[in-house]
């Protein structure tokens, strides 16, 4: 039950911000960015900095930090499945089950280090993940918040 209290409370300050909808879609959009990485944790961190630095809206950057931090398993794993269909190579990771943050930061690293890694294929993935992600998300809050902001307040409260 508290659960439930707290994210119906924090669905209710994000609806009831003041920002326009390219404000609140822009925050969205660049708090998702650093889940596509490895940060070691401080994914909403960066992604509040990020906003503040791009004059978007700090809470819902935040909001979606959070959102990135849970499902970041996922994430990785369609960083590698994206990068090694775009590169036309294999890759060691198969099953959602397989992806290890550890391994994550090791193959980043090498990516920089090296063009020939699975490094380089996670980071391929990760940025062709970024720009269609930042596009669909921003999108679809857009639309969100603008045509349906005052209908979904009145069905959380």
């Amino acid at each position: 039950m508290k659960i439930t209290r707290v994210i119906k409370y924090n669905l209710i300050r994000l609806f009831r911000l003041k920002s326009g909808p390219h404000q609140v879609a822009s925050g969205v959009t660049i708090g998702f960015i650093p889940s596509w990485l490895p940060t070691f944790g401080l994914g909403p961190v960066l992604s509040v900095g990020m906003a503040r630095f791009l004059k978007a809206n700090t809470v819902s950057a935040l909001v979606g930090g959070v959102l990135g931090t849970f499902i970041w398993p996922l994430l990785f794993f369609l960083n590698y499945k994206v990068g090694s269909l775009l590169l036309d190579r294999n890759t060691k990771v198969d099953e959602l089950d397989e992806v290890e943050y550890i391994d994550a930061i090791e193959h980043t690293y090498t990516g920089i280090v090296s063009s020939h890694s699975s490094g380089f294929i996670f980071l391929t993935g990760a940025m062709c993940n970024i720009v269609i992600s930042s596009i669909f998300i921003y999108i679809m809050v857009y639309i969100m918040f603008k045509t349906y902001r005052v209908r979904i307040l009145n069905r959380i409260r």
